[in-house]
């Protein structure tokens, strides 16, 4: 097998991302999380937009959530699953 195929070469992806990146999962978890954060900021706009009340509650609900679950997520990656630090 060449080396171009070896899948321990540094310099392919799949082993950066197991062998030197083992946060992995959170961050493809945090880019679909922050993707669908976006989409349901789009929803709520365009229900607003068009003065839909109930569909623009329903996603801004959702957006809450996603985006507490986004957060916690960021948290994990920066505090490694310690409580949130706080600024002064």
């Amino acid at each position: 097998m060449s080396s171009r195929h070896d899948r321990s070469n540094a310099f392919e992806p799949e082993a950066f991302e197991t062998r030197d990146y083992p946060e992995a999962e959170l961050m493809r978890g945090l880019q679909l999380a922050s993707d669908t954060v976006l989409r349901l900021a789009t929803q709520t706009h365009e229900a607003v937009a068009r003065g839909d009340a109930v569909s623009a509650e329903l996603a801004r609900v959702s957006l809450e959530k996603q985006l507490a679950l986004t957060t916690r997520l960021i948290d994990e990656l920066l505090f490694d699953g310690e409580d949130r630090h706080t600024t002064h």
